[in-house]
């Protein structure tokens, strides 16, 4: 016993070193990877082109976006006076360009950190008939706004500028009470054609022409059918863009709700929701079905889609985006 302690005792310092470097070892294994994150508000590039206020009514020049190396972040000036992205509709033909963009959704606080904003560009006499791809949107302590800019989706349109007042009000989504109930009093619509598995462009269908009057329940050969909620590719449904809604559907305790329609295109940009129509009104009804208050699209060869798979009716999830390092000037 005697030697075995004795032993112990001349191995210590060996053993003690190799569970220091089996700690150290440990240690940092255990450590994940650290990313400082820079502020946008203090790491952006300056865009300062006077032809982007929204008072520019010339058009003598057109100037497109898409033709600029997008990368970072950016704040907007004019004539050396900081201006944002409008958060309201601008009328064609301003900010030096054919198709002027602008963000839907109103602009955030400073508290909300970085959000993600639709962009659209005024058209055909409707704010949103054009969609380009979303961009992220942050508020800055100093009273300013940069934005992550991407190339637009349109042949020639150009974020605009203005130095007006903007919108932080959240949106206040107010009941709606129809009367008599859309689910016991609506127009059948089952066209084969609308089916999301026609694939056959020899014939293209404008919804554009239909006198569109109150609420409508799709079917495909007599099988109860929705308006889809997700991409419809172009081409499809007997059209040539072919109409979805975005923002999922209802169920029934949502009662009456207003969601955007898309239609997809595949030209300069391929985007879902390249074209813009018309919000519609949708129900969910108890018998698991849903009507909705179509109206006329905002263009020809439009036509709303019929799908008889499954749908959406989650809740979109925002969630928190922290900014990485990025290579940006300021």
């Amino acid at each position: 016993m005697a030697s075995f302690h004795k032993g112990f005792i001349k191995t210590h310092p060996l053993i003690s070193a190799i569970l220091y470097v089996l700690r150290l070892y440990l240690a940092f294994s255990s450590v994940s990877p650290v990313t400082t994150a820079i502020d946008p508000c203090d790491n952006y590039t300056e865009l300062n082109d006077t032809w982007r206020s929204i008072n520019n009514t010339h058009r003598s020049v057109r100037n497109c976006d898409r033709s600029v190396s997008w990368s970072g972040w950016y704040r907007l000036f004019i004539n050396n006076t900081s201006a944002h992205i409008p958060d309201t509709c601008v009328v064609y033909g301003r900010c030096g360009t054919d198709i002027p963009l602008w963000i839907r959704g109103g602009h955030p606080t400073v508290t909300d950190g970085v959000v993600t904003r639709d962009v659209c560009g005024h058209w055909d006499n409707y704010c949103c008939y054009f969609g380009s791809f979303p961009i992220k949107v942050k508020a800055c302590p100093d009273n300013y706004y940069v934005y992550e800019l991407v190339s637009p989706t349109g042949y020639c349109s150009a974020y605009c500028a203005d130095t007006g007042s903007i919108n932080t009000s959240p949106t206040t989504v107010t009941p709606v009470t129809i009367s008599p109930d859309p689910c016991y009093n609506y127009t059948v619509l089952d066209n084969p054609w609308r089916s999301i598995n026609n694939t056959d462009a020899s014939i293209i269908n404008c919804d554009y022409h239909v006198s569109w009057s109150g609420w409508y329940r799709l079917y495909i050969n007599n099988t109860s059918a929705h308006i889809p909620d997700t991409c419809v590719a172009q081409s499809s449904c007997g059209t040539d863009i072919a109409l979805w809604i975005r923002g999922g559907h209802p169920t029934v305790t949502d009662g009456v709700v207003t969601r955007d329609v898309c239609g997809n295109w595949s030209g300069y940009a391929s985007y879902c929701c390249f074209y813009g129509s018309f919000p519609i009104k949708v129900k969910a009804c108890p018998g698991n079905y849903y009507v909705y208050e179509l109206v006329r699209p905002t263009d020809c060869d439009f036509a709303y889609c019929a799908d008889t798979g499954s749908i959406n009716t989650s809740s979109t999830t925002v969630t928190p985006v922290t900014i990485s390092p990025g290579n940006v000037t300021h």
